[in-house]
């Protein structure tokens, strides 16, 4: 792995323009390990959600214990199986009825011996697999490459503790998407930036007052990165190790940016505890889908008594609706600055003037560039039944067996 790679000048924001250049980005970015979705989207055997990883669309199934997911197209005539964002039912295509089974093998084919000459077996069609890891409730997932050996665990670091201890829920949290006509790592970055809070916040976040320094404190967790609202220098170390042995409690507001596209926020609303969970999906060079799941924190209240319970009851019933709205307006501002920005974000030919308050954006384009540098994904395997004729893919037929 190349440390502290460089982003290239000439290319910093081709990706934010040119389709081509997205194109590139999105299939470099599929083998890297990329929230899906939540465990709460698949409760039950056969539940499944649709998900977009390396500018592909991909779904993810439960089969009883197991989580898997595949690319979503059919390897007979290239269908998408799953045509809504989600339901449940096994993998049947919508063309010809094509069925597969949880190993992504085509094991149902109508008239597969009179028209293929062959059974469902010997012709060996086999969905394209997505490499599946959980962290908490969260869904990982990625495209399978022989330089890309990381678990999940390794690839998350310490960061893998944070996300198991704050997304740990076995209910599904309150649920929004904001949708933008702006690159994804536009949005991205004005999440690692606190230097636009007054000018883009200035009835929200930026009410009071540009940010002092000596009150916020930046940690580097390898690839991913993490915003603290304090002074304690050792605040991650002493969070990590408080992860570990489960005695961690939320305390001060605190964001964590796990790349290339989860944003955690953990806030205090009145008395209680909150976790923002962010998910950024590319959608086109200038558009992107925000979608945003809130819940309380996952952990046991100080204060147990009765009126204490009480009070966290009535708060968790009427809550989500103000913070909802809260949080709504605050990323539509975003989205608003980064939405005038994709208007010239052709003109870009440079790198960026990046301040002290600004430094975790210089950290992720780092990993950008490193995730832009690693050799491209190899193709997906042909079914064991069929050959390459041209550059298609055709079945292997003959007069004989017509």
């Amino acid at each position: 792995m190349t440390k502290n790679a460089a982003p290239d000048r000439a290319a910093w924001a081709r990706a934010m323009s040119d389709p081509a250049a997205f194109a590139h980005e999105q299939a470099q970015l599929g083998q890297v390990w990329t929230l899906l979705g939540l465990t709460t989207d698949i409760p039950n055997d056969n539940d499944w959600f649709r998900a977009t990883l390396g500018g592909r669309s991909v779904f993810v199934q439960r089969f009883g214990d197991m989580i898997k997911g595949f690319e979503n197209v059919c390897r007979h005539r290239f269908f998408p199986l799953r045509t809504r964002d989600r339901g449940n039912g096994v993998i049947r295509c919508g063309y010809h009825h094509w069925q597969y089974n949880k190993d992504g093998l085509a094991v149902g084919i109508p008239h597969c011996q009179e028209l293929f000459g062959m059974t469902p077996r010997e012709l060996g069609a086999r969905l394209t697999p997505v490499e599946i890891a959980t962290c908490g409730m969260a869904i990982f997932g990625r495209f399978a490459a022989p330089h890309a050996t990381e678990t999940l665990e390794q690839y998350l670091g310490d960061g893998y503790l944070i996300i198991q201890a704050l997304c740990n829920r076995t209910t599904p949290p309150h649920r929004l998407t904001i949708k933008a006509k702006a690159n994804w790592r536009a949005l991205f970055h004005i999440g690692l930036d606190d230097y636009h809070l007054v000018a883009v916040h200035p009835k929200t976040f930026g009410k009071d007052g540009y940010l002092k320094q000596d009150t916020v404190r930046y940690f580097r967790l390898g690839r991913h990165s993490a915003y603290f609202n304090g002074t304690e220098n050792d605040a991650i170390v002493s969070m990590i190790a408080q992860c570990r042995d489960g005695t961690y409690r939320p305390y001060g507001y605190r964001i964590f940016q796990f790349f290339p596209n989860v944003s955690i926020v953990q806030l205090r609303a009145l008395k209680s505890w909150y976790i923002l969970l962010m998910q950024y999906i590319a959608v086109a060079p200038d558009r992107t889908e925000v979608r945003i799941w809130f819940y309380p924190a996952p952990f046991p209240a100080t204060d147990k008594s009765w009126l204490a319970s009480l009070v966290r009851r009535y708060l968790e019933f009427w809550m989500p609706p103000f913070l909802w709205a809260y949080v709504r307006r605050v990323i539509r501002e975003d989205a608003s600055a980064c939405e005038q920005g994709q208007t010239v974000a052709h003109q870009i030919d440079g790198l960026p003037i990046l301040g002290r308050q600004e430094e975790r954006i210089a950290w992720f384009e780092e990993t950008y560039a490193e995730a832009m540098q690693a050799p491209p994904l190899p193709p997906p395997p042909m079914a064991s039944g069929v050959s390459d004729s041209g550059g298609h893919v055709a079945v292997a037929f003959t007069k004989d067996n017509k």
